[in-house]
């Protein structure tokens, strides 16, 4: 029996454990945290028999094994994955792995800087629509391997596809690779821009003429890779007609393979924002390129209900919108989130540095937000950019909940209070989610 040496005891490795074990691998996890995020996931391994250890790594035990899965939170910079290289021990990702034993399905992979979890939801429910067994996930909250444990040999899976996840694959090759655009982002992880784009281009590497790319034409970086991958180019814009993609046309979605169809009008588009426009053409791009019937793409994108901490509306108080749009972690996405509104907006932004520049995002506030408030490891900086590009009208607060009630005091009917962070959470909540939940516990309790 092959033994398999899992690392990591979060989602992503616990059920990369329990799919070895249910395929018949002799398995063993290590995780070198002990607390309670860790401990609510060993139940699941005692139930199938999975030996484990917590609190360390046991190097003396890494011997012999003959794979290596490693969780996407593990950097291969670790002190882990050293000793598992010093032991010739072969290693792969969660993704990889899951990818392998699943032989019989068919890969949508999603990548990019942003949107990939609205995009990759909305391509899974399209599918969904279509009557297609589907399973939706990845990045987005359910690892693969938790897909394929739960849903043995799905038709279709689409999956968000994080660059940390493609750190570690080997032979994943998607049918379809999305790639929706390139922006500054991780560079706490990566030594540069040019290495992140390096391991985000690896969505690419095993796919073959027979398979499709599906690339953002309004994304320059992302527009040229047509020569440097194999698989069959599809684009989609905004601003354009493309030569084979989905476009607008006099409002309408618009796709083109030699022929040309309207499919239908942008007014039924549930979701706000230009970018969700974008975001929707993606979609249909790889719905199309699939054949999946034009009835079910528009019932697919007419009925999907969006992600929560994506420009969430939450609650209309005193004829103020509070809205959560945690899951804006970089400079960019808060942008698209202000250009979404018209409103004037009072602007919640700061938490973690992912040692992102926010200047940029800084030149958005003169005319568009009436306040901001700022939370967070990165408030002073947000702060200073905002004073070099002539904005100054801001005012640092200690805690969410206090961002909160300075953000009712300062705003009107008609204006929208909105929490779009543009940093990652860890400076003061678990994760994206943990932070846009409070941030609609403090809304519901004003």
């Amino acid at each position: 029996m092959k033994k398999v040496l899992v690392v990591g005891c979060r989602k992503s490795g616990v059920y990369s454990a329990l799919l070895a074990k249910k395929v018949g691998y002799d398995v063993f996890l290590t995780e070198d945290k002990d607390n309670e995020e860790v401990r609510i996931f060993l139940p699941l391994l005692e139930a199938q028999g999975i030996d484990y250890e917590i609190g360390k790594h046991s190097f003396n035990h890494f011997k012999d094994y003959d794979l290596a899965v490693l969780s996407p939170g593990v950097p291969l910079s670790a002190e882990v994955v050293k000793v598992i290289k010093e032991n010739s021990i072969p290693i792969v990702g969660e993704t990889e792995f899951a990818f392998v034993n699943a032989s019989s399905t068919t890969i949508i992979a999603i990548t990019g800087s942003n949107g990939k979890s609205t995009t990759t939801a909305l391509t899974g429910h399209i599918f969904d629509v279509s009557g297609q067994f589907t399973v939706t996930g990845g990045n987005l909250g359910t690892p693969f391997s938790e897909l394929l444990y739960e849903n043995p040999h799905p038709q279709i899976a689409v999956l968000e596809t994080s660059c940390f996840q493609l750190e570690t694959v080997v032979t994943y090759k998607p049918k379809v690779a999305v790639f929706l655009n390139l922006m500054e982002n991780h560079l706490d992880r990566y030594s540069s821009m040019e290495e992140y784009l390096t391991v985000k281009k690896k969505i690419f590497m095993n796919q073959e003429i027979d398979n499709f790319a599906v690339l953002n034409h309004d994304d320059s970086i992302v527009n040229g890779f047509e020569p440097s991958i194999k698989s069959k180019p599809y684009f989609f814009s905004i601003n354009e007609k493309v030569d084979r993609g989905a476009y607008l046309k006099e409002g309408k979605v618009t796709f083109i393979d030699g022929v040309e169809e309207s499919l239908f009008d942008i007014s039924i588009i549930p979701l706000r924002g230009k970018h969700n426009v974008t975001n929707v053409l993606a979609s249909v791009v790889s719905a199309k390129v699939m054949g999946v019937d034009m009835r079910a793409i528009i019932e697919g994108v007419r009925t999907f209900k969006g992600l929560p901490h994506r420009l969430e509306e939450v609650r209309v108080i005193d004829g103020v919108l509070y809205v959560n749009d945690s899951k804006s972690t970089t400079p960019d996405s808060t942008i698209k989130a202000l250009e979404s509104f018209i409103e004037p907006i009072v602007l919640i932004a700061g938490g973690s540095s992912k040692n992102n520049d926010f200047l940029k995002m800084a030149e958005k506030f003169r005319g568009k937000v009436k306040k901001l408030i700022l939370i967070g490891q990165t408030a002073r900086e947000i702060g200073d950019a905002s004073v070099r590009v002539g904005y100054g009208d801001f005012i640092i607060a200690d805690s969410l909940a206090e961002a909160v009630l300075t953000a009712k005091d300062n705003a009107q009917a008609g204006d929208v209070v909105l929490l779009s962070p543009a940093c990652a959470s860890f400076d003061m909540f678990k994760d994206f989610e943990n932070r846009g939940n409070a941030f609609k516990n403090f809304v519901n309790s004003l």
